[in-house]
């Protein structure tokens, strides 16, 4: 698989330029709860323990052979700091209320989206589409004043092709140390490893860790496995939660997918000021927290993977587009409340979103412009049966940054059951994308 490109954690926030302009969190989100309208109750709240896996319900495509992109704003060649200028993004309608809370596991899942018109009432939101943005070149490190580390090459379900990895200007070694679960033979080690970890580890909703960023007070829970080894690299996926919740909304359960990693990886999910994402000032928190995870614990750099639901997805793609090479993969449920990317990077991505989730959300302004971007074939994907789900892989994707869709019958949430079923299926769609690589 080819390399995929890995920042400098030291020189994200200094050298990496907003390839988007700076957007503010939206204050009324439909489809959350807290800020985002008239809170209703919470009835899913605390319910993350039960995410296990369940048997998959629907079919899905394999994925087609490598396609090439357009000629996007992304640096040409590997050339540091020569990134175009992106498109300015288009606005995702907003307005509506929410059916349900947001808490992970326990989810209304009768809920509008955050694009979508209230319910039972007016017409939804009229805003604007996602723009699709170019697709961007492949190859080339964009912009790594410090010589940003490159990442490991080719994914694999059954260990991947091994490539060798790039050596960090910044002073990050390359380890041989082998990676379970599939993705790369070899890994870039963090400066964390070798080292006693200073970060109080949260087997359950407890102890915060807290950061100074921009002279507030931001908090993060971290999760690392029972048979931590800090001289072993390992993977890294950090959570974002919707509108009007917190870290503690994600943990200790991490959208399900911690019990799925058997001691394979690190989970973190950090705090949004008063449950709203904002689209500038956290992208210098994340960028700081990800700095004290990766300095703390042994963390493979190449392998840093985000997930997140509603407004938190809206971040994720923020992220993933703003801070190319940083993350590795991607993963966004019924996304929304944020300006979203008009351009971005390859990188691999899996999107979800109920049929009963209104709105201006689909197909088109979930997962498209990210196959566009990736250079995969963009069709009509499958719907949903009737209480049941179907996963989907776009075809003419490349095999380093391949696009899943996920529709199911159901409304807002991230952890959707089939008819007849007590569990999501959700975790064992999301944790098999994520660990290839």
């Amino acid at each position: 698989m080819p390399p995929k490109t890995r920042r400098s954690i030291v020189s994200r926030v200094h050298a990496l330029p907003l390839s988007i302009a700076a957007v503010t969190a939206i204050a009324a989100l439909a489809g959350c709860s807290g800020s985002e309208g008239s809170p209703p109750p919470n009835p899913g709240a605390g319910a993350t323990a039960g995410h296990g896996a369940s048997a998959s319900g629907g079919s899905s495509q394999t994925s087609g052979g490598a396609g090439t992109g357009g000629a996007g704003g992304a640096a040409v060649g590997g050339t540091s700091g020569a990134a175009g200028t992106p498109a300015a993004a288009g606005t995702l309608s907003s307005g509506g209320t929410t059916g349900g809370a947001e808490a992970t596991g326990g989810r209304a899942t009768g809920g509008t989206s955050e694009t979508g018109g209230t319910p039972g009432g007016g017409a939804p939101a009229s805003g604007g589409s996602l723009a699709s943005g170019g697709s961007p070149a492949r190859g080339g490190a964009a912009g790594a004043a410090a010589g940003g580390r490159l990442g490991m090459g080719g994914a694999g379900a059954a260990g991947g092709s091994t490539a060798s990895g790039g050596s960090s200007a910044a002073g990050g070694a390359t380890s041989s140390a082998g990676a379970s679960a599939g993705g790369m033979g070899n890994a870039t080690a963090s400066a964390g490893c070798g080292k006693t970890p200073t970060l109080k580890n949260s087997p359950s909703t407890a102890n915060q860790n807290t950061l100074m960023v921009s002279n507030a007070s931001r908090q993060f829970l971290v999760r690392w496995p029972t048979t931590y080894d800090n001289t072993h690299p390992y993977r890294l996926i950090i959570d974002f939660h919707g509108a009007g919740g917190s870290d503690t909304e994600e943990a200790p359960s991490y959208f399900g997918l911690f019990a799925l990693s058997k001691d394979t990886t690190i989970f973190a999910a950090p705090s949004a000021n008063g449950g709203t994402w904002d689209a500038t000032a956290d992208l210098t928190f994340v960028d700081e927290m990800l700095k004290a995870i990766e300095a703390d614990l042994c963390i493979d750099t190449s392998r840093v993977e985000i997930e997140g639901f509603s407004q938190g997805a809206a971040m994720v793609a923020v992220l993933a587009c703003q801070r190319p090479g940083v993350f590795r993969a991607a993963v966004g449920h019924s996304r929304g409340g944020l300006t979203a990317p008009s351009t971005c990077q390859p990188i691999p991505y899996l999107g979800s979103l109920g049929l009963s989730d209104v709105g201006t959300n689909s197909q088109a302004t979930q997962t498209d412009p990210f196959a566009k971007w990736n250079g995969c074939t963009v069709t009509m994907l499958p719907t949903a049966p009737k209480g049941g789900h179907i996963c989907t892989t776009y075809t003419g994707c490349p095999a380093a940054d391949p696009v899943r869709w996920c529709s199911y019958d159901g409304g807002h949430t991230a952890s959707p059951t089939d008819s007849g079923q007590s569990s999501s299926w959700m975790p064992s769609e999301v944790w098999p994308f994520l660990s290839q690589f």
